[in-house]
C-alpha cells in the first residue's frame, strides 16, 4: 500500500466518484441529472478541513460532439459546486477534457490534466493522489506519478492501484488516517 502521509493534493474523478454515473454510453448533460453519491460531499469537506487541495479531473467526451453545448457543461459544474457547498465542501480547481478519444494528451488515461493542474497551481505530483472508479483513472495517476486509490465497492482486486476503497468517504478516511489528521 502507498504511503499517503505526504499527500497534499487529491485529484478526484467526477462520474462514479463524486456523482452517480449515467448509463453506459450516456453522459450527465443537464444540472438536474447530477446526483451526488452518498457521503461524497462530506468526504470532500473532510479533505478541505484537513487543508488538502482538491482538484477535479474529468473526461467529458460528449463535448466533442457537433451538438454539444459548453454552457450546459458549465451549468452541470455549477450544480456540482452548489451541491458540494450545501454540505460545506468545495473544489479548489476543475479540469476537464472535452476531446474525442485518442485525439489529445489531456484525456485520461493520459496525464495531461494532472500535469496541467500541477503546473498551473504549483504543486508536486509526488505529493498527490488520484481517486477514481476506473482503470483509466488509475492509469492517469500512475502516468503523472501520483499515488492511486481505486473505488470498487467490495472488490479486493486493485488492478494496479495503490489502494482500493469502497467509496470516496472510505478513500478519504484512508488518506487522512495515514496523515494522522484529526479529520479522519
Amino acid at each position: 500500500m502507498a504511503d499517503f502521509r505526504n499527500v497534499r493534493t487529491v485529484f478526484l474523478d467526477r462520474d462514479g466518484t463524486l456523482n452517480v454515473k449515467a448509463a453506459d454510453g450516456e453522459y450527465i448533460r443537464a444540472p438536474g441529472e447530477l446526483v451526488l453519491l452518498p457521503g461524497a460531499a462530506k468526504a470532500v469537506a473532510a479533505l478541505n478541513a484537513a487543508g488538502l487541495r482538491t482538484v477535479l479531473v474529468t473526461n467529458q467526451r460528449w463535448l466533442s460532439e457537433p451538438a454539444a453545448d459548453a454552457a450546459r457543461f458549465a451549468a452541470v459544474e455549477d450544480r456540482l459546486e452548489e451541491l458540494l457547498a450545501d454540505e460545506g465542501a468545495r473544489l479548489d480547481a476543475v479540469y476537464h477534457c472535452p476531446h474525442a478519444a485518442a485525439s489529445c494528451d489531456c484525456r485520461k488515461p493520459g496525464a495531461g490534466m494532472l500535469l496541467r493542474a500541477a503546473r498551473e497551481l504549483g504543486f508536486a505530483l509526488a505529493e498527490s493522489v488520484m481517486i477514481g472508479d476506473s482503470e483509466t483513472d488509475m492509469q492517469a495517476g500512475r502516468a503523472a506519478g501520483t499515488a492511486t486509490v481505486l473505488l470498487r465497492a467490495g472488490d479486493a482486486d486493485a488492478e494496479g492501484a495503490d489502494a482500493v476503497a469502497d467509496d470516496l468517504a472510505a478513500a478519504v478516511r484512508l488518506i487522512l488516517r495515514a496523515k494522522g489528521s484529526r479529520f479522519a
